[in-house]
């Protein structure tokens, strides 16, 4: 991809720094492996944002290698409170798809991101 503005080359980033970290552990190897237990390869999910709540408690937004885009919330104090979400049905314009979409948007970014991998692949 070659985002002709800073603003979308921002959200390109963004979305690819997030990602980095998740893949390789380094923004908390404990929340890397709680994505791994829910069953989603970490080589193929991609990240829009994830956010520390509290001491290991993380919200966020990913996108999983079928293009479906699941929010989180990871309590890796107590996996039992942790909730996991699959919202692609109600995207609406955050679908790269959608006439009203925005690449500035973090989930729709990440959603052009995971298909642009898929298809580098």
């Amino acid at each position: 991809m070659e985002p002709n503005k800073a603003s979308t080359r921002n959200a390109w980033d963004a979305v690819a720094s997030t990602t980095t970290q998740l893949r390789d552990g380094s923004l908390d190897p404990a929340l890397t492996a709680w994505v791994k237990t829910q069953g989603f390869n970490i080589n193929s999910t991609v990240f829009s944002s994830v956010c520390r709540f509290d001491d290991g408690i993380y919200t966020g937004t990913l996108v999983d290698h079928h293009g479906h885009a699941w929010e989180f919330l990871a309590d890796l104090n107590d996996p039992a409170g942790s909730d996991l979400e699959d919202v692609t049905a109600s995207l609406g314009p955050k679908s790269p798809d959608h006439p009203n979409a925005d690449l500035c948007d973090l989930v729709t970014m990440a959603l052009y991101y995971q298909r642009e991998q898929q298809v580098a692949a």
